[in-house]
């Protein structure tokens, strides 16, 4: 797999689903857009590293913008868009790197694309599940939790809640608090990495899975004579 060409594939993607958060903040009338901070390797990065030198005072207004969503106006969307591409381009740079790592070390075994697709999914997943989580405990942030909308077990949570009342004393609900809220220690950012990895893994075997479909149906067919 060409990393620069897949991470400029999720750069334009996680580009365009900035924009689409701008969009629907804007039909729903809106002052603000939600900022989605998952899925940024190079931000969560950035954030640790500025807190670690001391200069997170000077980051208030972006850790604001980041709980409650940012001001619309072109300013803010072009930024968003930039550092969206730029992220969605590291994430996805790495997710290449770990499945040609994962190609090398499987070489003449009956390893599955899907299979290491969704490892090296689930591996940048869980490092931007972790990094939001340590952001979100050395920042102190005032929001509690985070909805991740389209994760798999998140939304496996929301059917499970439509069906039947979750409470935080039952097994299900321990489980799904410890998915949903924001740690508040080392042991809970390590958990959301885990998290993170079993949605991207799941996540990644699915878009696996439907893009080698594509690219066989794409294939050109030998014809019979």
């Amino acid at each position: 797999m060409n990393a620069i060409r897949f991470g400029l594939y999720a750069g334009i993607i996680w580009a365009l689903a900035s924009v689409l958060l701008i969009e629907i903040s804007l039909m729903e009338g809106a002052a603000t857009a939600w900022v989605e901070l998952d899925f940024r390797f190079l931000s969560g990065i950035a954030l640790v590293i500025l807190h670690a030198l001391d200069m997170e005072t000077s980051l208030s207004g972006l850790i604001q913008y980041s709980q409650f969503g940012m001001p619309i106006n072109a300013i803010n969307s072009i930024i968003a868009i930039i550092t969206g591409f730029i992220d969605g381009f590291v994430s996805g740079f790495f997710i290449a790197i770990f499945y040609n790592f994962l190609s090398i070390i499987s070489e003449g075994k009956n390893f599955p694309t899907t299979i290491k697709f969704g490892i090296a999914t689930g591996i940048v997943l869980a490092i931007c599940s972790g990094l939001l989580a340590l952001v979100s405990m050395l920042y102190n942030f005032e929001i509690d939790s985070f909805g991740f909308a389209i994760r798999p077990i998140y939304l496996t949570f929301q059917g499970i809640s439509n069906i039947t009342q979750i409470t935080d004393a039952s097994t299900i609900g321990a489980i799904s608090k410890s998915y949903l809220m924001f740690p508040e220690s080392y042991k809970g950012v390590f958990e959301w990495g885990l998290w993170g990895f079993v949605d991207g893994f799941i996540g990644g075997m699915i878009l696996g899975f439907i893009f080698t479909r594509i690219k066989n149906f794409l294939r050109p067919r030998s014809i019979k004579v």
